[in-house]
């Protein structure tokens, strides 16, 4: 198999107390011989990055991982080191996607931590156009059908493979629902235990009482088949856009994958996309305000108003995509693509929440003010009730989808901070 990066063990020896991500850090640079500059901070995993100057002069993004007990599933250190593994395998099924993966340079794994190298890459994410103007539409969809293009059709049709019985049901819901434990032991227990709630004037019930509820329609959401695993957390910061002057649509590099080898299937990818716009981008930019009163239940929006240009986006993101030339095919004999996608978004929604209690980075809202971690994950759970409520009663009435009115909830109708 081919393979582009150089596979060290760290025998440093453990500092007292533990390795720190500081300490894990000291010893990468030790080893490589690094000039460490500054801190990344604009991601949403708990993995610490920084950049550096190796001794040849080259510029490097280093990324640490010092698992937190706890982490969930896609936080935890197997996860970090299964990424490496998923690259290398589509460098085999799919190296023309594979070519578009910033390489990774060095792996290293310690005594309880993990690190990579890759080139540092002058980029923008994929959402940057949508914070620029209002006008920045047009050019994040110009961008994002060059990327989910190439996603699609250079890696995910790769391969194909019969989708085994009760996928949704694992993937999409069971991901939430094996999460949902950390969630109890972090967010006030009266909301934890409550079957009845309401959010933003809407009477809900408990996620899981709701995923109960539409168990009996998850076998005919399946998707026809499964590709290759092209990615995995298709999120708008996991592509990074080339800033250079002369830079093309075709000058993208992605990062952080799911760290999964097993076949995967486009739409969760998608819908991750969509997560991105709608609630977990803005929410880690602007941080969610959240009040409750004993009359009016919970009401949650975020601190500050949304970038028009996501709302547009959000808008117009499934019309785009089933518009698509490109993508016709996958669609074509999978019906139940749309109702999955939804699902899949307000799972990720509800799946995020949990997530948000193992990142330790900073979030500062615009204003400065850092957005704590257990804030960032009532919001996420709070919207994804929201929202998971909403689909359930949409399907129990008619059995038919206004999407655009699901994704109003959190495009157009969150009360602002």
């Amino acid at each position: 198999m081919v393979t582009d990066r150089r596979h060290l063990t760290v025998t440093a020896t453990r500092p007292p107390g533990g390795w720190t991500d500081e300490a894990a850090l000291s010893a990468v640079a030790g080893t490589l011989g690094l000039a460490v500059e500054y801190e990344i901070l604009d991601g949403g995993s708990p993995a610490r990055v920084y950049r550096a100057t190796a001794a040849t002069g080259e510029d490097l993004a280093v990324k640490i991982l010092v698992p937190a007990p706890g982490a969930v599933d896609g936080h935890d250190l197997a996860s970090f080191r299964h990424k490496l593994r998923q690259i290398d395998q589509l460098r085999t099924l799919a190296p023309r996607l594979a070519a578009h993966y910033l390489p990774i340079g060095h792996f290293l794994d310690g005594d309880g931590w993990s690190a990579c190298t890759t080139p540092f890459y002058e980029s923008a994410d994929l959402a940057a156009p949508l914070r620029e103007s209002a006008q920045g539409t047009r050019e994040f969809f110009r961008r994002y059908t060059a990327v989910v293009q190439a996603l699609v059709l250079d890696g995910y049709a790769a391969r194909s493979h019969p989708t085994p019985a009760g996928h949704v049901a694992e993937v999409v819901v069971g991901r939430f629902l094996r999460r949902l434990p950390v969630l109890h032991r972090a967010l006030p227990a009266d909301l934890m235990t409550a079957e009845r709630l309401i959010v933003n004037g809407m009477p809900c019930r408990a996620p899981h009482l709701v995923l109960e509820r539409l168990a009996g329609r998850l076998a005919r959401l399946a998707p026809a088949r499964l590709g290759a695993p092209a990615h995995g957390d298709f999120n708008t910061r996991n592509v990074l856009l080339s800033t250079r002057p002369g830079a093309t649509v075709e000058d993208f590099r992605l990062i952080d994958p799911r760290g999964s080898t097993a076949p995967w299937d486009p739409v969760y990818d998608l819908a991750k996309t969509l997560f991105s716009l709608s609630v977990w981008d803005p929410a880690l930019r602007t941080g969610f305000s959240v009040s409750r009163s004993r009359r009016h239940g919970y009401q949650v929006g975020f601190r500050q108003p949304v970038f028009p240009g996501y709302r547009a986006a959000i808008h117009r993101f499934l019309p785009q995509l089933a518009s698509s030339e490109g993508l016709s095919g996958l669609f074509r004999d999978d019906p139940g693509w749309l109702e999955r996608l939804l699902l899949t978004h307000d799972l990720h929604v509800l799946a995020e929440a949990p997530c948000r209690l193992s990142d330790r980075k900073p979030k500062p809202d615009g204003r400065g003010n850092d957005s704590a971690p257990t804030e960032l994950a009532l919001g996420h759970y709070l919207l994804g009730t929201l929202l998971i409520n909403d689909l359930a009663a949409q399907l129990g009435r008619t059995g038919q989808l206004d999407a655009e009115r699901h994704l109003a909830l959190v495009a157009d109708h969150l009360p602002q901070g």
